[in-house]
């Protein structure tokens, strides 16, 4: 039997990104965290700096297996969960000619199935609180090409598909999935990614974060779907 540790949020991707903005967020709003990523040492850095109440897990998104682990460990030492955030991403950017079938394949692997790995392992734990939210970080590629990155456009049109499906299989009940569509965010995702990009005139993450805590804070009477958020100077 777990302790009472309150509200609940279990964050993927949860190292580094917009994942850590958004777990530093929780925790200041007294959630304790089960933070999801590859990185054990860099979970564990997320959670302290959050206030150091929940677990740092070692989880591979793209393995059901992995997940389900991780599902357990959240269910017995925590409890169920208020909170989903599905933060987990990868990209890869290159023409659609110079992309290989393992590189589009990685990219929908973390950002597609490893949502639908996520959502089936925690749904009915969710299903179980008086009230729960499904937090995923698409894109505007979701909704817009962008040359060189199609298998990124690819995974974030596919999971919104996947959502809204959801999110009618769901209606009438107390899970609520807020889809939040960032425009270009000044995160180390920009690091590893060929070409050149102006930080300055990107999204600072903390937007993306205070717009988590806003969709929280919304009256139980309203139904906040998605929230597009973009740079003031237009798309990048």
């Amino acid at each position: 039997m777990s302790a009472d540790f309150g509200r609940i949020a279990v964050v993927s991707g949860g190292s580094g990104g917009l994942g850590r903005e958004i777990a530093l967020e929780l925790g200041r709003r007294g959630y304790a965290l089960a933070l999801l990523g590859r990185s054990h040492e860099a979970l564990e850095k997320v959670l302290q700096e959050s206030g150091g109440r929940g677990l740092a897990l070692l989880c591979d998104v793209r393995d059901p297996a992995s997940v389900g682990r991780a599902a357990a460990r959240v269910l017995s030492e925590l409890g169920d969960p208020d909170v989903l955030v599905l933060a987990a991403g990868a990209a890869h950017v290159a023409p659609l000619e110079e992309t290989s079938a393992a590189d589009f394949d990685a990219v929908l692997e973390t950002n597609l199935t490893g949502s639908f790995h996520l959502l089936r392992a925690f749904l009915p734990a969710l299903r179980r609180r008086p009230r729960a939210w499904v937090l995923p970080l698409l894109s505007v590629a979701a909704r817009r090409g962008f040359p060189g990155w199609s298998a990124y456009c690819a995974s974030k049109a596919g999971l919104a598909g996947l959502l809204s499906a959801l999110r009618e299989e769901l209606r009438g009940s107390a899970v609520t999935v807020t889809a939040l569509y960032p425009g270009a965010t000044a995160t180390g995702l920009w690091d590893v990614l060929p070409g050149t990009w102006d930080r300055k005139a990107m999204i600072p993450p903390s937007e993306i974060a205070r717009a988590v805590g806003y969709v929280l804070d919304a009256d139980p009477a309203v139904a906040i779907e998605e929230i597009h958020l973009r740079p003031a100077g237009g798309d990048l």
